[in-house]
């Protein structure tokens, strides 16, 4: 599977909020702060989840729809 760019951003984005989490540890921020961060970094991967499940839906309609009209991939 070939990933987009939105897919590939998503990645970079959840990469440097799991950092920003690691460094609030690291420097002793407030729980509250650390858990807010923490939650924003799920949900960017709860995001990203979803787009890849919509790109392989979306690869997997068009190769069927290829075979049942006897195309190739």
């Amino acid at each position: 599977m070939r990933y987009t760019q939105g897919i590939q951003n998503r990645i970079k984005r959840v990469e440097g909020q799991v950092g920003g989490v690691r460094k609030m540890i690291v420097n002793g921020e407030g729980d509250t702060k650390v858990m807010t961060q923490l939650q924003a970094s799920i949900s960017s991967l709860e995001s990203l989840k979803t787009e890849l499940i919509k790109q392989q839906m979306k690869e997997t309609m068009v190769s069927d729809v290829k075979r049942s009209l006897g195309l190739s991939d």
